[in-house]
């Protein structure tokens, strides 16, 4: 297993980063699911928002560290590919950070627009705007189906663009974010 980076490989801070958002996503998926799944007005739901809220918060500071991060450490150089795969390539990544930072913040307007409070893992979160319901009908769309659907979409692209690169062009793109994968070829 690889500690730290390489020019063919992602380290080992980068690779638990990345995995920890994977993770992250996960559970904001299942807890609003359970969420949604919850009768209307009951404890249960609200717990389930609660931790919903908590996790968003928890990926946003993830995904801001992660950034940093990249930032800082070395990165391994991109796997040749023709000029719009790498466009592709670089214009997901860049879709899936911007989504991963932003809708945490949307999810947080649209509670406090609504003059309800926001907590993160029982401690309270100030609101910067208080009760706005011009700011939480436009919350309601982007942090709502419509991104929900383009989260989808733009997870599905990644998820097969790496199928792709470890299946079909066995390229070894994916194994370098993995901490038992090979070198990139």
């Amino acid at each position: 297993m690889t500690q730290t980076a390489t020019p063919q490989r992602y380290g080992l801070i980068s690779q638990l980063f990345h995995w920890s958002v994977v993770l992250m996503m996960i559970a904001m998926l299942v807890t609003d699911s359970l969420r949604s799944a919850a009768p209307k007005d009951s404890e249960l739901r609200t717990e389930w928002l609660h931790l919903h809220i908590s996790l968003g918060i928890l990926l946003f500071l993830i995904v801001i560290v992660r950034i940093l991060w990249s930032r800082i450490s070395t990165q391994p150089a991109p796997i040749p590919g023709s000029p719009w795969i790498m466009l592709a390539a670089k214009a997901v990544h860049l879709m899936l950070n911007l989504a991963t930072l932003l809708v945490p913040v949307f999810g947080y307007l649209r509670v406090v627009s609504k003059g309800r409070t926001v907590e993160f893992f029982g401690v309270q979160v100030p609101s910067l705007i208080g009760e706005s319901p011009q700011i939480n009908d436009l919350m309601h769309i982007l942090h709502g189906e419509p991104m929900e659907i383009f989260f989808y979409v733009v997870i599905g692209l990644h998820v097969v663009a790496a199928l792709w690169h470890q299946y079909t062009l066995r390229d070894g793109t994916l194994e370098r974010m993995l901490p038992w994968g090979r070198t990139a070829g």
